[in-house]
């Protein structure tokens, strides 16, 4: 056996410990210490709200509609010095279910940052999130770590301020924006590839290991997309997946223990590049709050303004979607699929804090 296909099995079964891990109700944010000085949220003005709501939209990339062979498909390896077609992680193409059609759609380049989250929060009467994640987990341009609720909540709420349907995506459309359109590639980045990504992990993480990075940290996928390979697990709308590993919006229909959880995708910062392919699949359950509390008090803002359960671990966040087909040279907003000009705004701008 070469070296790579051992390498291959061995990020198998590394990626299914992760999704253990993931599917668990145990953060382990606290290990990692705090963060938490240099940062102060911003304001709930007008000017911030306003500030944000043109970044929103302005941050949308619109993806064409399609159809593509949803879930694991084989992608170009290299094995004893061959480029062969292998399976990398997730669930198996079932040929009954693929081509799977998506409508056109426009997604946010950038997962949800703390300091876009802290505005909604503020604007709404919400108390900040627990100061107790570690590395930049609290910091206001890196990406935040959030519940399945206040995924939801985020984006309706830029629903409310822009006057276009934000959402959480799909899986289909998760997975169809990474793979910039559906193409067969297991990784998003540039060239679709692993090494690439492993470069400049290597390149950049070997001195903060359990940390997130900055949205902008690497190049995007070809889409214009950044971080879906990287970074933080992400929310999507789903519950629960079915015997294939396929997302289900109604919950799995033959085990009652299973209907009740929140699907993420993608792979973040607490796994080696390797194990981050789009494929990468799981799912958290469920947290109660009077259990939380006794273990964790400071976890009360995540219950906020008033869940006994919540869905949530400490590697997910989340970028939202907008469910309108027609293009930015008719909607008026977003911009088209494809490379990102080298003048395009930056993912965060300081605005006035508190």
């Amino acid at each position: 056996m070469t070296q790579n296909l051992r390498f291959l099995k061995q990020a198998k079964l590394a990626a299914v410990a992760l999704v253990a891990t993931t599917q668990g109700v145990f953060a382990m944010g606290w290990l990692f210490g705090s963060d938490f000085e240099g940062y102060t949220p911003p304001k709930p003005s007008t000017e911030n709200i306003e500030a944000l709501r043109d970044k929103a939209l302005s941050d949308l990339v619109f993806l064409d509609g399609g159809s593509f062979k949803f879930g694991n498909v084989p992608v170009p390896v290299i094995l004893d010095g061959e480029t062969r077609e292998e399976l990398i992680y997730g669930p198996v193409v079932d040929a009954d279910r693929a081509p799977v059609p998506v409508d056109g759609f426009y997604v946010s380049r950038f997962e949800i940052t703390n300091h876009d989250f802290d505005l909604y929060a503020a604007a709404n009467d919400l108390p900040l999130r627990p100061d107790r994640l570690g590395g930049h987990e609290r910091q206001g341009p890196y990406p935040a770590i959030i519940a399945y609720h206040q995924a939801v909540g985020f984006c309706d709420w830029l629903s409310e301020i822009t006057g276009q349907p934000f959402d959480l995506p799909t899986s289909e459309q998760w997975e169809y924006a990474a793979r910039s359109g559906g193409h067969d590639v297991a990784y998003a980045t540039q060239d679709g590839t692993y090494d690439y990504l492993e470069t400049l992990y290597r390149a950049t993480l070997d001195d903060q290991p359990h940390t997130t990075h900055l949205p902008d940290a690497y190049p995007p996928n070809p889409a214009g997309l950044y971080a879906m390979s990287s970074n933080l697990v992400e929310w999507v709308k789903e519950a629960w997946l079915d015997t294939d590993g396929f997302p289900l919006a109604d919950g799995a229909t033959g085990d009652p223990d299973k209907r009740d959880r929140r699907v993420w995708r993608g792979s973040s910062h607490t796994s080696q590049a390797a194990l981050n392919s789009i494929y990468m699949i799981g799912a958290a359950g469920p947290i109660m709050k009077e259990r939380r509390l006794e273990s964790f008090p400071n976890d009360e803002p995540l219950f906020a303004p008033d869940h006994q359960v919540i869905y949530y671990s400490y590697d997910i966040g989340a970028r939202c979607v907008v469910n309108v087909t027609e293009a930015p040279d008719t909607s008026g907003f977003g911009r088209p699929s494809g490379p990102v000009p080298d003048d395009f705004p930056k993912p965060f701008a300081p605005l006035e804090r508190r």
